[in-house]
């Protein structure tokens, strides 16, 4: 008696389930990191309103559920073994030459626009400062990933980001605003393992 074993890897398979395999894995790395930095602008939030420790509880527990959720699909994914489809691999090429290139672009951006705003004379701007290059790195990473949802997300942190210090009266100081960056982060991870477990 035979028994077929589930394969772990995925090697001998066409374009098109490559293709779909590294797009669930990336959906979940994305949620993972996303979750991960919506985690952090919220603990900011969180740390400037002084709140009480149930809220931390709550982040804590939010956070993790969405870690282990995002690890759970990229292990549904089997990773791809062997040499990629020629077109699925130049795809990958460009899209983690695109990542690569925006992620340091964005720590890079970070660092100078809060130091703009704090040789200005104004520091209390630097988180929104700081807001508004999360948000535009966002834009180009569409188009690296073909994922149109990194467009709303990019567009929706930069406009928070230029909109909320005006909104409150702690500016950009404000916890309020730096709860709403973690929200949309976080709805962003939630956006991408949805997208990412309908297509496992």
């Amino acid at each position: 008696m035979t028994s077929t074993a589930i394969p772990k890897t995925l090697n001998s398979h066409g374009a098109a389930d490559a293709a779909e395999c590294l797009r669930v894995r990336a959906r979940a790395l994305g949620a993972l990191v996303m979750g991960a930095f919506g985690a952090l602008w919220t603990a900011g939030g969180l740390l400037l309103s002084s709140a009480p420790a149930w809220a931390w509880v709550c982040l804590a527990i939010v956070s993790s559920a969405f870690g282990m959720h995002a690890l759970r699909l990229r292990r549904a994914a089997p990773p791809v073994a062997g040499p990629l489809p020629r077109e699925v691999a130049e795809r990958r090429r460009r899209s983690n030459r695109i990542f690569a290139w925006t992620s340091m672009g964005e720590g890079l951006g970070i660092l100078v626009a809060v130091n703009v705003v704090a040789n200005l004379g104004h520091p209390q701007w630097q988180p929104a400062a700081a807001m508004v290059v999360v948000g535009l790195h966002f834009l180009p990473q569409s188009t690296a990933f073909d994922y149109r949802p990194h467009l709303v997300t990019g567009s929706v942190m930069t406009a928070w980001a230029l909109v909320y210090p005006w909104l409150f009266a702690a500016g950009s100081l404000a916890p309020a605003g730096l709860l709403g960056a973690g929200a949309i982060l976080f709805a962003s991870a939630a956006w991408a393992l949805r997208s990412g477990s309908a297509r496992a």
